[in-house]
């Protein structure tokens, strides 16, 4: 998924009660997954941290949001925007994961509970 996903990974479980519980989590899943690229497209990267867990950013050697939020204002200071579709939605074990296409590339957006909230572990292409 072109640069949107050449950036992104986190850490986190969560357990879901009933298929109810199931369905809004993936439908939460679905909603955070076009904030994400919505707020790339704004260039409103402090919103695209704050949907980053601090594994996420700790894996990618980053100090804090603030610090994500700098790199990405500097990482993306020429890019385009980013035309998206949300494809579906499957459980994995623990982990809720997106289908998406970002500038006709296939991706995935895999997301996981921590403290309480769905966070993004992993920006993955194919």
């Amino acid at each position: 998924m072109a640069t949107a996903l050449a950036t992104m990974g986190i850490g986190g479980t969560f357990s879901l009660h009933g298929r109810s519980d199931a369905r809004a989590t993936e439908a939460q899943a679905r909603s955070l997954a076009i904030a994400f690229f919505r707020s790339q497209n704004d260039r409103r990267y402090e919103v695209t941290c704050r949907l980053l867990s601090l594994g996420f950013i700790r894996t990618h050697a980053l100090r804090d949001r603030q610090t994500c939020t700098a790199v990405m204002r500097i990482a993306f200071v020429w890019s385009g925007r980013i035309d998206f579709r949300i494809g579906i939605v499957t459980r994995e074990a623990d982990r809720v994961v997106v289908n998406a296409l970002a500038d006709g590339a296939p991706g995935r957006l895999v997301f996981v509970r921590e403290d309480g909230a769905l966070r993004i572990l992993a920006v993955q292409d194919g």
